[in-house]
């Protein structure tokens, strides 16, 4: 009886300690899958900007200080571009948004991350103004955060943050083609 119950404890003890490992195995199948997560945090209320056709970014810089790799800034900008080209909004239409932003927080994975399980994230600070009158319509936080090793770098945080943009470009009225959608 005694061996019985001491060869069940061992081996329950054995499947709980694997299941951190497995769990984490899954996590980071699931990143190579998805790559980096994106978030809106509101600022200022959403207003209807349906009635917009046309997008460009007047600004995109890093505060000052932020330490991340130099490419971050140009990689966001190519992929919020492309976020808005997805939500049918394009250089040339009109009436177009401006968007100003601002990196104000990058973070890769260090040692510790390793142990417990990564976290990268960058945050932009984003503004949408009308193109013309240069009036603010809305204000967000925008984030791209990566929770595995796999989905985690400068490209995967770039695109995670334009998830954040396509997120919230969907909320302020603009609608996507329906091959867009399904992505």
């Amino acid at each position: 009886m005694y061996r019985f119950l001491l060869i069940s404890l061992t081996t329950a003890t054995l499947c709980f300690a694997s299941t951190g490992c497995m769990s984490r195995a899954i996590k980071e199948g699931l990143g190579v899958a998805t790559g980096a997560s994106g978030k809106v945090v509101e600022v200022q209320k959403v207003t209807d900007l349906s009635k917009y056709k046309g997008f460009r970014i007047e600004s995109l810089s890093a505060a000052p200080g932020l330490k991340m790799p130099s490419e971050v800034p140009a990689l966001i900008r190519q992929h919020f571009d492309e976020a808005a080209g997805k939500r049918g909004l394009s250089a040339s239409g009109t009436p177009s948004l401006k968007l100003s932003g601002e990196i104000i927080h990058f973070e890769s994975s260090g040692v510790v991350d390793t142990a417990i399980g990564p976290l990268e994230e960058v945050i932009v600070r984003t503004r949408l103004m009308d193109g013309e009158s240069g009036q603010l319509l809305t204000e967000a936080n925008l984030i791209g955060r990566a929770k595995s090793t796999t989905a985690g770098g400068a490209e995967n945080l770039s695109k995670g943050a334009a998830k954040a943009l396509n997120s919230w470009l969907k909320e302020c009225g603009l609608k996507a083609d329906e091959d867009d959608e399904k992505e």
